[in-house]
């Protein structure tokens, strides 16, 4: 059983104003309304409830002046001002290993910001990865399977019965992205690393702690090609030595684009604008959660099959 790092009592409990991060935990018990509305709005924005435009819990309420005064003191740019690593601007890769047992929570108070990684400027650029790589890099193999797939499958099958069988192929190999999404998310990137070990949080933090620290830098939201190149060639010599050759095209393009499409919508979820009501607005939604209220659930990003599959659901709009 892995150690837990912070207690309910313990976990921060954000809430946006204005765009603005505060942590309100410190103030809950004191909160006129109860400590019970507040963890309801956790993790969204309260610009509605503070102005009395909408009810929670039954209850509609337009806040003093002294009111909005206090939620100041809970900024989290009070916080930051303070923080050695943030604070600082220098490189933070090989320091973060230093936070021992104050690591977790650290990473867990989201900075709205860039952090430095590297002193080299040379493998600082290696972390930045524009949102249209993925797709620009990765689409045209897709493409390539795809064809030599359905080529292979319409010269054994024939036109309708082998255009079915590749659109099962295709649609297996995105359904198994999901999976691996979701396992990746919640047993790698998720997995605590030992709190006195400087190794175990450099690699966490490497593999997401930092987005976890700074869940807006545009720049850090998708795989760099490098990495994904490693982990796509890894399912690549093990797919192409299973499966028959237009098994393995139309599956492993498949899976390639469930993971095109997770990245892309992953980088959606945090910048992007949805309408209220919409599929996409709950997704953005729950996994806006899943980073500003419970990120021990909500694992899934391109969907919450697997989130209801293993128990795992998050919250989504209230």
């Amino acid at each position: 059983m892995p150690p837990t790092f912070l207690s309910t009592e313990e976990r921060p409990l954000f809430v946006s104003y204005k765009g603005k991060l505060y942590n309100i935990r410190a103030f809950a018990d004191k909160h006129p309304g109860g400590r019970k509305v507040l963890e309801r709005v956790a993790g969204g924005d309260i610009d509605v409830f503070m102005h009395g435009d909408q009810r929670i819990m039954g209850v509609k309420h337009a806040h003093s002046d002294a009111a909005f005064d206090m939620l100041e003191r809970y900024s989290m740019d009070q916080n930051f001002k303070k923080d050695k690593l943030v604070d600082s601007g220098l490189p933070v890769m090989f320091e973060v290993g230093h936070l021992k047992e104050d690591y977790w929570r650290w990473i867990h108070e989201p900075y709205d910001g860039r952090l430095r990684l590297f002193t080299s400027d040379f493998l600082e650029r290696l972390t930045n990865t524009k949102w249209w790589a993925v797709p620009l890099i990765w689409l045209p193999l897709v493409i390539f399977f795809g064809i030599h797939g359905i080529g292979h499958m319409y010269h054994d099958y024939g036109f309708k019965l082998g255009l079915l069988i590749s659109s099962v192929l295709f649609s297996l190999g995105t359904l198994a992205w999901t999976l691996l999404e979701y396992m990746l998310h919640r047993e790698v990137f998720h997995w605590r690393p030992d709190p006195k070990s400087y190794t175990q949080i450099t690699i966490h933090f490497a593999l997401h702690g930092l987005h976890h620290k700074t869940p807006m830098d545009s720049e850090r939201l998708v795989f760099p090609p490098t990495l994904a190149a490693l982990i796509i060639g890894f399912f690549y010599s093990i797919y192409i030595s299973i499966f028959p050759y237009p098994v393995f095209c139309l599956f492993a393009g498949g899976k390639l684009f469930g993971y095109i499409c997770y990245d892309v919508i992953h980088f959606y979820l945090h910048h992007g604008r949805p309408r209220p009501t919409t599929n996409l607005h709950f997704r953005k939604v729950y996994h806006h959660n899943h980073h500003f209220k419970d990120f021990d659930a909500g694992y899934g990003i391109s969907t919450s099959l697997w989130d209801y599959v293993f128990d795992t659901e998050g919250s989504g709009p209230l």
